[in-house]
């Protein structure tokens, strides 16, 4: 069975100014097309019959009220539909993201030992793939670091050995094949740090 996110409010920031720009939109189309139809029916006249008598009074006058109403209503539940779709699409668009920076993160402290997953229907599918390549071929690389450090490490173990056993006269070459030793030993901290 798939995991289903129950927060649709994943990155909360993202979202809200997602849906609010969607909100926007479809408030200044409802203000234009208000103003279109002032502007078209302020110049025309309509007659109206009104508590017996026929009166004729601006298009706009008769018209304008019933329009405000009309317009007021059209825009609060195309509003609440538009979040609704908004917030859908802004969902599987914000899950991706969400994840992919909290696996960048994970990275970024040295764990490139997972592959990360989105859910069918979440957009960018491809990062997920971009992102597992990447970390498939790091681990590698960190990999054959490690490999290569290790045989490093004997190596400078067996020169550790031979220079013991040269003359105390020899105490440059020893300091130095301790320092190497040292340094050696603090790679080898870093390098043991990744989990692969």
């Amino acid at each position: 069975m798939e995991n289903r996110r129950k927060n649709y409010f994943i990155k909360k920031e993202f979202q809200t100014k997602f849906i609010m720009k969607f909100c926007a939109l479809v408030m200044l189309t409802a203000i234009i097309s208000a103003l279109l139809i002032h502007l078209f029916l302020s110049h025309s006249v309509t007659t109206v019959f009104e508590n017996s008598r026929i009166s004729i009074k601006p298009s706009t006058e008769f018209i304008m009220p019933g329009l405000i109403l009309s317009s007021l209503v059209s825009i609060i539940l195309v509003s609440i539909a538009t979040i609704a779709v908004v917030l859908f699409i802004s969902h599987r668009i914000a899950g991706p993201l969400y994840k992919l920076e909290n696996s960048l993160d994970r990275m970024g402290e040295g764990d490139v030992s997972f592959d990360i997953y989105f859910r069918r229907g979440d957009e960018a599918r491809v990062f997920s793939d971009v992102f597992n390549r990447s970390r498939q071929r790091l681990n590698g690389m960190i990999s054959d670091i490690k490999k290569e450090f290790k045989r490093l490490t004997a190596e400078i173990g067996e020169i550790k050995k031979i220079s013991d056993k040269l003359p105390s006269e020899s105490k440059e070459i020893k300091k130095n094949i301790d320092n190497l030793e040292n340094s050696s030993n603090i790679i080898n901290g870093r390098i043991d740090k990744f989990r692969l």
